[in-house]
């Protein structure tokens, strides 16, 4: 029998080539289509047959998205996946989309053209084509952490609505009438992160507080970030700065404290900050920091066994583990 190999020498094309044109054929040009399809009739396989051949071959790569490596919160996520998959047997290759829908789309390309086995999504820009490839790859991929996307794809997903809502109560609790809000995402946000921001929304909403889009900052991701938001609210007239923050983000919160504090400013007496995500950093932040841990080891077990499983790798996902969201207390809030 023929092999995919020997396909691709008498088209004089690539591997990758013959895929593409067994599964995408406008992705490839019309000579070589032309080259393939006489190279198939030569060697008297129908596509059809080349097909099967080519998606019972395994590559032992397993993709993963992440927005942007540098988040320490993606790092150690990528770190656990890259662990856990190193178990099995597979490789693993990270991308970057840095919130860039096109880059989502080139990754994705990998998974059409079988250079990976399957893919893991921590990040998603364009639900639009995830819909698209469901049909074909439903078991070749898994949502994690992803927001609900109405896209009928496997997904290990946590509720980050109720633990946005917690951690509010707490500062309510400690009566913070005023609380700004720092979102990594747009706002107002129609994807990352629009849980969380809903649930604020919902939290002021339900408890009569002011809703103030001077004290909503979004697209706020590093430490800069966060410096530059303690400047700009240590600037703030004292009746119109708030007397806590909540930040999406652990990296974006100890920056803020650290310029709240070289302005003079006490946290958390004059200003309380929360984070989220609970990064090994965060208890030796300049003011240890109150923050919303994510079960980063426990998803990473998850999402790998769904995706092993679906792909026939492993005979049963293992029993889940807890993935609740858990708000740590410490100093600054």
């Amino acid at each position: 029998m023929a092999t995919i190999s020997e396909i691709a020498k008498a088209a004089g094309v690539g591997v990758g080539t013959v895929s593409r044109y067994l599964n995408h054929r406008d992705t490839v040009s019309a000579a070589k289509q032309k080259q393939i399809q006489t190279a198939i009739e030569q060697l008297h396989y129908t596509p059809n047959a080349i097909a099967s051949q080519l998606r019972a071959q395994s590559t032992n790569n397993i993709g993963v998205l992440v927005s942007r490596i540098s988040n320490p919160f993606f790092a150690q996520l990528f770190d656990a996946l890259e662990r856990e998959l190193h178990r099995y047997g597979f490789q693993v290759m990270v991308m970057q989309t840095h919130d860039d829908p096109e880059a989502e789309r080139r990754f994705l390309d990998q998974l059409k053209q079988q250079q990976v086995d399957g893919v893991i999504l921590a990040s998603v820009e364009n639900s639009d084509l995830l819909a698209q490839l469901a049909p074909t790859y439903a078991k070749q991929m898994v949502l994690l952490n992803e927001e609900s996307l109405q896209v009928a794809l496997p997904t290990v997903s946590l509720n980050h609505y109720q633990a946005t809502w917690d951690a509010l109560n707490y500062l309510y609790d400690q009566g913070h009438r005023r609380i700004a809000y720092a979102t990594g995402g747009n706002y107002p946000s129609t994807h990352h992160g629009r849980s969380r921001t809903q649930a604020y929304l919902d939290f002021c909403q339900a408890h009569d507080l002011i809703i103030d889009d001077q004290l909503i900052f979004a697209q706020q991701h590093t430490l800069t970030d966060g410096q530059q938001l303690g400047t700009k609210l240590s600037q703030l007239a004292p009746n119109l700065r708030p007397t806590a923050i909540f930040s999406n983000s652990d990296e974006v919160a100890v920056g803020l404290i650290n310029q709240l504090q070289a302005q003079h400013f006490r946290v958390p007496d004059d200003i309380a900050v929360v984070g989220y995500d609970d990064q090994p950093f965060a208890k030796f932040a300049p003011v240890p920091l109150t923050t919303v841990r994510q079960p980063v080891l426990s998803m990473a077990q998850v999402a790998v066994d769904q995706l092993l499983h679906n792909l026939g790798k492993i005979n049963t996902p293992a029993l889940q583990p807890d993935l609740g969201l858990q708000l740590i207390i410490r100093k600054s809030a």
